[in-house]
């Protein structure tokens, strides 16, 4: 089996937990990482190979040759609008080892300084990671089209509705826009964490140690909630998680996260 590993941290983090899945089943499993070269050159978002950031544990191989067939495959898919089958944007792929994978998302090197001293503020709170995604899904006119964006009324909603349901909550704020996050969010309950100091990787640990989760319509927040292990979690997410219709037919969100 060729599973071709696309797109940013989240979505690779979804292929690879389907193609773990078949690995531990018994298939022969190869990860067709050929994307990310030529990724460089593309007009879309540059994206970087992150999975090594992480103890993954799989046996399968790694290859940057370019496979055909799981390029046709996917093309095929994405014509049927079937865009969360391709990147296996549900949990369904994998609940069967969730252990296997919250034990493998964790981070191989220890968190950043930057990193840690939130942590810290994260773990002395009642802390609610509020993501923001926007980048490509503003700038790029197709991706725009495709996915929209999380308005401002969206995080209000989210938010009233935690504040009735936790006390003193603090919101820890992750965003590819911490600027326009910052203009749209004012009050001392809400906290900025993205910088250029903090990866990816331990924005995403980061979002996982928060008590609760308001999450965008992103693979990366959806796998912060995910991974949080707080058994009373209350994780908020978008009920249109994409503008194409078809795609919204896709089972993205846990039964037990609440939709908005």
């Amino acid at each position: 089996m060729i599973i071709k590993i696309i797109g940013g941290l989240g979505n690779q983090m979804f292929q690879y937990a389907y193609g773990r899945n078949m690995e531990l089943s018994g298939k022969k499993v190869v990860f067709d990482t050929s994307f990310f070269a030529g990724n460089k050159n593309s007009k879309d978002t540059v994206r970087n190979f992150k999975l090594d950031k992480f103890n993954i544990a799989t046996n399968a191989e790694f290859s940057p040759k370019r496979h055909l067939i799981s390029d046709i495959w996917i093309k095929v898919k994405r014509r049927l609008g079937l865009n969360a089958d391709v990147y296996f944007q549900s949990e369904k792929y994998f609940i069967n080892i969730s252990d296997n994978i919250r034990q493998e998302s964790t981070l191989k090197k220890l968190l950043s300084n930057k990193a840690q001293e939130s942590l810290s503020n994260i773990k002395n709170n009642n802390s609610i990671s509020l993501h923001i995604r926007r980048g490509d899904y503003v700038t790029d006119k197709n991706t725009n089209m495709f996915h929209g964006t999380c308005d401002v009324g969206y995080y209000e909603k989210a938010i009233s509705l935690i504040k009735e349901k936790v006390d003193s909550p603090v919101f820890f704020v992750f965003s590819d826009d911490i600027a326009w996050a910052k203009d749209n969010l004012k009050g001392s309950e809400f906290v900025f964490v993205s910088s250029p100091e903090i990866e990816d990787a331990e924005e995403l640990v980061l979002m996982s140690k928060c008590k609760h989760n308001i999450i965008a319509n992103s693979s990366f927040s959806w796998w912060g909630a995910w991974l949080n292990s707080n058994l009373d979690k209350i994780v908020i997410a978008p009920q249109k998680w994409f503008n194409d219709k078809k795609a919204n037919k896709n089972q993205i969100l846990p039964e037990k996260w609440i939709r908005i």
